[in-house]
């Protein structure tokens, strides 16, 4: 077991935060302890002058532990943009160094770290002192560990699906699959039928399962609908890292 998953998706809003929560609560089924971390957040709200990361602090609530929300989110911006367009318009730095030391604070303190990404793999950081794009692709190799897919099922889904595959792939990333996520309820589209269909037929790396529109998101919800509807589905993620 490598110790550890990266959650992205082919877009912002197509549920990497809710399958993020569920491969936390499997982990945990099986008596692993599990870590989250949430390395950027942008859209945060501000209360008293803090910003608050929602994403992190549900993900700190799913997996049960006490960890400061500074440890599990160490970079947050207020507007809802990518880390590099947020930090110039907010005028803060990117440390990624902070990032980095919180990753291998967290991934040796847990059996299992669940890292949940922002937006796609393409969403840029920063900008080095080289001029170079440090994109959420590049934080995934530095952390060195398997990435799993979170595409939509609506129109579309099908290059934006085998974009991010392949470019995950020729970047050098191991990706353990794809999972089809409904963060909304079925349409009436055709596309939703056949998309997962087609992306099975044609995708070069496995499409691993379909999660329905789940009606809630608390804790004692996700296990009963993990060990009802989904134990296999996990079961397959965590055997394949």
């Amino acid at each position: 077991m490598s110790k550890g998953i990266f959650i992205t998706a082919t877009d912002t809003g197509v549920g990497k935060t809710i399958v993020s929560a569920m491969t936390v609560r499997a982990l945990l089924q099986k008596g692993f302890r599990v870590g989250v971390m949430k390395p950027f957040e942008t859209g945060c709200l501000k209360e008293n002058n803090e910003l608050l990361p929602s994403d992190g602090i549900f993900l700190r609530e799913m997996a049960e532990i006490e960890e400061s929300i500074d440890l599990i989110n160490p970079s947050r911006f207020e507007l809802p943009l990518s880390p590099l367009a947020a930090s110039w318009i907010e005028k803060k730095v990117v440390e990624i160094d902070k990032v980095i030391h919180s990753y291998e604070l967290l991934r040796k303190k847990y059996d299992f770290l669940v890292v949940e990404g922002a937006g796609g793999i393409l969403v840029p950081i920063y900008i080095d002192n080289n001029s170079k794009v440090i994109y959420i692709a590049d934080l995934i190799k530095m952390f060195g560990i398997p990435t799993l897919i979170v595409s939509r099922p609506t129109l579309g889904t099908i290059n934006h699906t085998l974009l991010t595959v392949k470019y995950a792939l020729s970047y050098g990333i191991k990706v353990l699959g794809v999972i089809i996520n409904y963060s909304n309820p079925p349409g009436k589209d055709i596309s939703e039928e056949s998309n997962p269909l087609i992306l099975k037929k044609i995708s070069p790396v496995p499409i691993l399962g379909i999660i329905s529109h789940l009606s809630e998101t608390s804790k004692k919800y996700l296990d009963k609908v993990i060990s009802s509807s989904y134990s296999e589905l996990f079961d397959k993620i965590i055997e394949e890292i």
